[in-house]
């Protein structure tokens, strides 16, 4: 094997060379580096320029509120004229196993008796049923679950007027079935 012998140049041009390389880099860095500063510092004094004059975009509020009915304590207290609605099984839960933390309540309370009824279709002994709730207005909450098909034709001054509750047919798992 043959070993090189450096001469004293050769050493010096190596160096020459290795310093020159940073600086190559740097002049790269600096003619990439200082036309994006240029921009984000022409952005920043854009930007300024537009809240000196309050220009503003006008942007869609993420939030819409109810327009069905006014917030308000009477949305509580009140039942709804309408029964139908379009809440899902976990709201219809939440808003049932809601439970207020008052202790005194802000208005007259009455208690009231809930009756639920379940039917395939017609209201079996409906005359008998109106009789019976006719002079206790107030005093009672009225549900109605029927099939999903079948409509109601009570008419307005019916107690069960507008108080079909929406349901969904129910098909029981496989290993309910005998």
């Amino acid at each position: 094997m043959q070993s090189r012998v450096s001469s004293y140049e050769d050493a010096r041009e190596s160096a020459q060379a290795r310093a020159a390389q940073p600086r190559a880099s740097r002049r790269l860095l600096l003619k990439v580096l200082l036309p994006l500063l240029a921009l984000g510092v022409g952005f920043s004094v854009f930007g300024m320029y537009l809240t000196r004059l309050q220009v503003t975009a006008p942007v869609a509020a993420a939030f819409r509120p109810c327009v069905e009915k006014p917030a308000g304590l009477e949305r509580w207290i009140q039942p709804p004229s309408d029964l139908m609605h379009t809440m899902s099984d976990e709201e219809l839960f939440w808003r049932a196993s809601w439970v207020p933390q008052v202790k005194k309540y802000p208005f007259k309370w009455v208690p009231k008796v809930a009756f639920m009824f379940l039917t395939r279709g017609p209201l079996p002994l409906s005359p008998l049923w109106e009789r019976f709730f006719r002079g206790n207005e107030g005093r009672y909450s009225i549900y109605v679950h029927t099939h999903p098909s079948y409509k109601f034709n009570f008419t307005s001054d019916s107690v069960f007027f507008k108080r079909q509750i929406p349901s969904k047919v129910f098909c029981p798992p496989s290993h309910f079935k005998n």
